[in-house]
């Protein structure tokens, strides 16, 4: 394609969401908040000096950080293997495709993509992930999504599928850093005198006074244009292809969008709250004025001062003339601005789907128990619509991921460090034997994946007790668990270690001298517990034979038909006299 060609491409795919551009500005600045947010709420008009006095509380950005918190979890992963010849090498090689994508996500940094992706899917409607290639420190290519701020993106049509076969990036970006990533622009802006406006017909050119993170009076506008063939990277003003990286994927263009449902149009989830928002904040102004006014009333003086001034505050002397008097007026403060707030906000909560108890309020001024249950129903169902939208769009990301790294790196030998499953580990991989065409991925949410902590310990134990769910699956689901492999050895040993101390306990009962010495010992040290297990077993000869083995079971159903296991006290007692 041509410059030219790409410019007007990506001039018609801005003016596609030209309707919702101004919106999604908006929004951006309330949920930003500040007095920008303050400003776009209520409108023009506003005292530039008392701005950042007005009491409007942002709910909108509260409502999206409590969601961001629920949706931006990390989901399971789960690979599906179709070239394996056994169910032996398809394990194998099933494990190794998992770390090989756990070491993907490792290196893009998915754990801190995931909550702003929670941030920006719900308050912009999508959100857009670039697949690239990225080195490590040693200089070795993987394959990365590189996540994108969708206030700069503009895809083309999503079709039935949901899935946009072009998009347009649009950053204006200070020269400084453009002569610096490419040197080549070096000689325009040498050569250029006056400001270049030859591209403002083609609606490429942002003027929101500075609201754009990268604007600046010197920078200038950076187009990305991707499509099937791959991305060319134009500089608007000079109207020059600066680069251009060939689209090797056969699966789709090289980018992946993860968009909110809704009815025919793009939409935030706060869309529709705006103007709730704005009439709360208003009501909230007007309730300050009434309080203000009710404090600080007007004083009416009946007659003449002598001084000509009524003077107040302390010491204060004031002469009136015969016959006068100071009069103030009483006054009755709207309790109506202050029930109507009430309304808005309840409004605001049910529309945003925004629980009182989510910001730790007794929902009892707000909602019935069985409002609130059918409330908190709504929410749950709201978190699972996303995580549904999560988990196609990061399959995408895992699919175009491993057919780039075969593409591009086939033969390359790559180390990959990382933790899967709770363990950690440090390998080498081959992506043409390694990946070998597998490109299809299981991302998945658990059952308790919005839940908060307490509420995952509770249900999961209650799972697990049910026979629902097994350990593990518990431990997978629990927030801040880190290698369960080693968490489960622990445990083993420790329950190991207890029924060694049981059976140390009934060989001390039944007159065994060495275990009786055994038993003082862990008594002395406790922390060498498992030292002492180790050496008296170990010195007690081969392993019990099946007729010992039946006997020691015997007897320790015996003990327990008999009160439990022996007196510890006591029988240290005896062992020390």
């Amino acid at each position: 394609m041509k410059p030219q060609e790409i410019i007007e491409r990506a001039s018609y795919l801005k003016r596609m969401h030209d309707d919702s551009l101004i919106d999604r500005s908006r929004y951006r600045a309330i949920l930003n908040g500040g007095e920008d947010g303050i400003r776009q709420l209520l409108g023009p008009g506003l005292d530039n000096n008392e701005s950042h006095t007005i009491p409007a509380p942002n709910l909108m950005l509260s409502a999206l950080d409590r969601l961001a918190q629920k949706i931006g979890k990390t989901p399971t992963l789960d690979v599906h293997i179709t070239n394996a010849r056994d169910s032996q090498r398809n394990k194998a090689k099933k494990d190794k495709l998992e770390r090989i994508i756990t070491a993907y996500d490792k290196m893009q940094e998915l754990e801190l993509q995931l909550p702003q992706v929670a941030r920006w899917l719900p308050g912009y409607g999508f959100a857009v992930w670039v697949i690239t290639t990225k080195p490590d420190m040693n200089g070795n290519m993987y394959p990365c999504a590189e996540l994108r701020n969708p206030y700069d993106c503009f895809p083309g049509y999503y079709g039935n599928k949901q899935k946009p076969q072009e998009l347009a990036i649009i950053q204006k970006i200070p020269i400084q850093n453009l002569i610096k990533m490419y040197p080549e622009l070096k000689a325009y802006y040498e050569q250029k005198d006056s400001e270049d406006t030859s591209y403002d017909s083609y609606n490429l050119r942002y003027t929101d006074d500075g609201s754009w993170e990268n604007s600046d009076e010197n920078g200038d506008v950076i187009l990305e244009y991707m499509n099937l063939e791959g991305t060319y990277i134009v500089h608007v003003a000079s109207k020059k292809i600066v680069d251009f990286v060939p689209n090797p994927l056969k699966s789709g263009p090289s980018f992946v969008i993860a968009k909110r449902f809704s009815f025919d149009r793009l939409q935030g989830q706060f869309d529709q709250v705006v103007g709730l928002m704005a009439s709360m904040a208003k009501i909230n102004i007007l309730s300050v004025i009434a309080m203000e006014d009710a404090v600080f009333t007007e004083t009416n003086i009946v007659g003449e001062i002598e001084s000509g001034q009524y003077r107040k505050g302390r010491n204060a002397i004031n002469y009136l003339s015969p016959g006068s008097q100071i009069v103030k007026p009483t006054t009755n403060l709207p309790y109506q601005l202050f029930e109507q707030v009430g309304r808005l906000e309840r409004q605001l909560r049910v529309v945003a789907g925004y629980p009182v108890q989510d910001d730790a309020i007794s929902p009892n001024s707000f909602v019935t128990g069985r409002g609130l249950e059918e409330l908190e129903s709504g929410v749950s169902q709201m978190v699972n619509e996303y995580h549904t939208i999560l988990e196609y769009a990061l399959q995408e990301v895992d699919s175009k991921r491993l057919e780039l790294d075969e593409v591009l790196f086939s033969k390359k030998r790559k180390p990959i460090t990382g933790t899967y499953k709770g363990a950690s580990f440090s390998e080498s991989y081959t992506p043409s034997t390694d990946i070998d065409m597998n490109y299809i991925t299981r991302r998945k949410y658990g059952a308790m994946a919005s839940f908060d902590a307490p509420n995952k310990i509770i249900t999961g134990l209650q799972l697990l007790n049910a026979g629902i769910i097994d350990r593990e699956t518990l431990q997978q689901e629990m927030d801040g668990l880190e290698n369960l492999t080693q968490i489960n050895e622990r445990i083993t040993k420790q329950k190991t270690e207890e029924i060694l101390y049981q059976m140390l306990l009934q060989q001390s009962q039944q007159g065994d001298k060495a275990a009786m010495m055994a038993v003082v010992e862990i008594y002395n040290n406790p922390k060498d517990i498992g030292q002492v297990l180790e050496k008296f077993f170990s010195a007690s000869g081969e392993e019990p034979s099946p007729e010992e083995q039946a006997l020691l079971q015997n007897q320790a159903m015996q003990q327990q038909q008999a009160g439990g296991p022996p007196n510890l006290a006591a029988l240290l007692g005896g062992a020390v006299g």
